[in-house]
């Protein structure tokens, strides 16, 4: 597949893919689809190398990916070629998959195996935690994405770059920050004595005579009601449900965001919910030591995904408008 590209007086670059070769979405999706069946065969190879995190960051660029070609190809339907905008610096050449490339893809992918299955025995008890054997089975973890590199020369790889920066970056997000679990389990306890005081000095305002006891699970101790805060209350569940419904919204309007504005919104929306989770605890907290607390007891657990849904709707319906590129704006006011 060649790619011609041609100046223009706005400084701005097209590159011509023309119809019966390979586009360069569908360029994209071989790259993606050979960077994720390789590194799920690397973890179904060597298990020290399991992690979701790789595996869903690439899912995500794909899904990605697709959402913004298929919208380029609805809009060029009529026409013989579609056309691509790119900075001026991508210069000429072609795209293609050369075989020495590839053996060198597959030979990195057998080398990281192979010292993975050989180090196994030292390195996974010690997986998930703060020690250097730890921090080298992350890495690890993460490295199955590395060989992908070495598919394509440097210039190739800023083509794509420039054509899909926001589509990367979303999934560097994803891979890094996707599931909080590992990340509030690894400072919980640090995490779990701020939100225990901060609850503990929130709920005093409304109940006299409360105490509170530190500790890997804080407790605050009221007239009527003992709450400890324990892992599970923290605001986990919460940011996971946030995870998932911004990514559906993203996916399905990823051709009209603002993608920098969108990547602001995601982290300040899990403060937003971080935030929400610590009311909910003093709520919890105000409403059993006012007389409620057989319904506080009996349905803190399924009140929790209400609560975090209604926060959620909240968010969106403040910020939803603000993330839509101006044109798309206009049209749903």
């Amino acid at each position: 597949m060649s790619l011609t590209l041609t100046s223009e007086s706005n400084l701005r670059t097209q590159v011509s893919l023309q119809k019966g070769n390979l586009t360069v979405p569908q360029f994209s999706f071989l790259v993606l689809l050979a960077t994720l069946g390789a590194a799920a065969a690397d973890q179904f190879a060597a298990p020290t190398l399991y992690s979701s995190s790789p595996l869903w960051a690439v899912v995500a660029c794909i899904a990605l990916v697709w959402r913004r070609g298929g919208a380029r190809f609805e809009r060029n339907a009529e026409s013989e070629s579609l056309s691509v905008s790119l900075e001026p610096r991508t210069g000429a050449g072609s795209f293609d998959f050369s075989n020495t490339r590839i053996a060198l893809f597959a030979v990195a992918h057998v080398l990281l195996v192979s010292a993975a299955r050989l180090s196994h025995s030292a390195l996974d008890p010690m997986a998930g935690t703060f020690s250097l054997a730890g921090w080298i089975t992350a890495t690890l973890k993460m490295s199955v994405l590395l060989p992908t590199l070495l598919l394509l020369p440097l210039n190739r790889w800023r083509i794509l770059a420039n054509t899909y920066a926001g589509e990367g970056i979303a999934a560097l997000v994803v891979l890094f920050t996707f599931f909080p679990d590992r990340i509030l389990t690894s400072v919980w306890p640090w995490y779990g004595q701020a939100l225990g005081r901060l609850v503990f000095l929130f709920s005093r305002l409304f109940v006299h005579g409360m105490t509170y006891a530190g500790g890997l699970t804080p407790t605050i101790h009221g007239p009527n009601l003992d709450v400890t805060i324990l892992l599970a209350c923290s605001g986990i569940s919460g940011i996971e449900l946030f995870d998932y419904l911004f990514a559906f919204v993203a996916l399905l309007d990823w051709n009209r965001l603002r993608k920098g504005r969108t990547m602001l919104a995601y982290f300040v929306g899990v403060l937003a919910m971080l935030v929400g989770n610590g009311l909910r605890i003093a709520s919890f907290v105000v409403l059993g030591n006012r007389g409620f607390a057989d319904a506080v007891a009996r349905f803190h657990l399924s009140a929790g995904w209400i609560f975090f849904a209604v926060v959620f709707l909240g968010y969106l319906l403040l910020t939803y408008r603000r993330l839509l590129d101006p044109a798309a704006a206009k049209r749903i006011r």
